[in-house]
């Protein structure tokens, strides 16, 4: 679709229609905005100053508010006052024609989502700026429910551990202590999980960090559930025990049974409790480096696999292979979370895109050193990419598989942290059904030291 605003887009509202209240006192503007965003497919309700504005939102409920500054009644930034203290969660988009700065810091310090200055000659900010304030709109609300799911899976895991350590209280002290202090690691890590997703909200990883929440979750459902099973089994037979005990009926070989069958059991709980603890350790590292705004030095080739084992919850029949030469240093300094962001994204498109039609897929992924540049060479043996796609893979909302899930922010994502944040470049090149390659350069980034 194509209008004067916001030209060529192919995103569309996925769920919900959002609704957009436009507050500007010249009718002609306001009737411009009203009509191209009519057009494009949202609801639209309009004010022309900002009381009436004020009084349409708890009726209308809109997702989002674009407001002028100079108008009758009530201008911009009493509105503006007044509306993200009412309602701090709708995102407002001030498109002022006065353009002072003192306005500028006026409406972003009383907390707008952005500041556009009329007329607006270049369409493509209003798009990116309207988007975005969506995007962010629906991440708010997909990470309250992933905390909802979550919160749920751990009073869950809880019940039925608790459970379990009833059972066992009077006998087998050291797996007692065993259970307990697993227990509780669990019980902590998930809370460090929880929390490091709560510092996520306004970032657009949220989606690959919720994608990673419910692998994890699935995931712990067979080191748990085969622990349980074991610790049944070995109260049921610790009961048949104490009977046999007590009627005086308990012979040397039933002992030794006893004993052999109870450690086979407690050796079984403690390996997937390990596994168990394993899994939510290596998500942990993970999730920290995502949310995390702090460089650091760390070796690229372990960071690369530990995002890898994160994601194969996602990658059934998939196998990811690493080559780099084993001479070579490949310690660097910078956000870990950028990596794990760009891998998370090459792997899943391939899984999502490159793989939605085959039934196995294979990854091949090699570090090289060129000088002062870091290479990573990354390619899969998946359907492959027209050259028509290859042009668009970049841009925002640009997606092959729209209505599957998918945001198609992923290789726009990708791109960003690439070029704007670690000043380097990417090249893909692809034929169909002869699978994508991505080749990835980046300067500056190898420890000398």
């Amino acid at each position: 679709m194509h209008n004067r605003f916001f030209g060529e887009m192919s995103l569309k509202p996925e769920v919900a229609t959002p609704t957009i209240l436009v507050i500007d006192d010249e009718d002609i503007v306001r009737s411009s905005f009203c009509d191209s965003l009519e057009d494009y497919g949202y609801k639209v309700v309009s004010s022309d100053n900002g009381k009436s504005g004020l009084d349409l939102i708890s009726s209308t409920q809109p997702d989002l508010i674009l407001t002028d500054l100079r108008m009758p009644v009530m201008g911009g930034i009493e509105f503006l006052n007044r509306c993200t203290a009412l309602y701090p969660q709708i995102p407002v988009i001030v498109i002022s024609g006065a353009g002072l700065m003192g306005d500028v810091v006026d409406a972003l310090h009383l907390g707008a989502f952005d500041y556009l200055t009329k007329p607006i000659t270049d369409v493509n900010l209003l798009q990116v700026s309207v988007t975005r304030a969506l995007e962010q709109v629906r991440l708010k609300r997909e990470n309250k429910n992933y905390q909802l799911h979550l919160e749920q899976l751990v009073e869950q895991r809880t019940a039925l551990l608790q459970k379990s350590n009833q059972e066992l209280e009077l006998h087998k002290d050291n797996l007692e202590i065993l259970v307990n202090d697993r227990t509780k690691e669990l019980h902590a890590t998930i809370e460090n999980l929880k929390q490091a997703q709560d510092q996520l909200v306004e970032s657009a990883k949220m989606a690959s960090l919720g994608r990673l929440v419910a692998g994890v979750s699935h995931e712990l459902n067979t080191p748990l559930g085969i622990g349980l099973t074991f610790l049944s089994s070995l109260s049921d037979k610790i009961l048949s025990f104490e009977r046999a005990f007590h009627a005086g009926e308990l012979r040397k070989v039933d002992f030794e049974n006893f004993l052999s069958s109870a450690k086979k059991s407690s050796d079984m709980v403690i390996t997937h409790l390990n596994q168990a603890s394993d899994l939510v350790q290596n998500f942990k590292m993970v999730s920290v480096d995502i949310s995390s705004d702090m460089e650091r030095k760390f070796d690229l080739v372990e960071y690369i696999n530990n995002v890898v084992e994160s994601l194969k919850p996602e990658l059934n029949n998939v196998t990811f292979e690493l080559k780099h030469d084993a001479a070579q240093n490949y310690t660097i300094y910078t956000y870990p979370g950028f990596f794990s962001q760009i891998i998370s994204n090459l792997v899943l498109n391939s899984k999502i895109h490159g793989f939605s039609d085959h039934k196995k897929g294979n990854i091949k992924m090699e570090l090289r050193v060129s000088g002062e540049n870091l290479i990573i060479d990354y390619q899969d043996d998946g359907i492959g990419m027209s050259q028509e796609v290859q042009q668009q893979i970049y841009e925002p909302f640009f997606s092959t598989t729209r209505g599957t899930g998918g945001s198609g922010l992923g290789m726009n994502i990708l791109y960003n942290l690439v070029v704007r944040n670690l000043k380097g470049s990417v090249r893909c090149s692809s034929e169909i059904n002869q699978g994508a390659k991505f080749i990835i350069e980046l300067p500056g980034l190898l420890d000398r030291s």
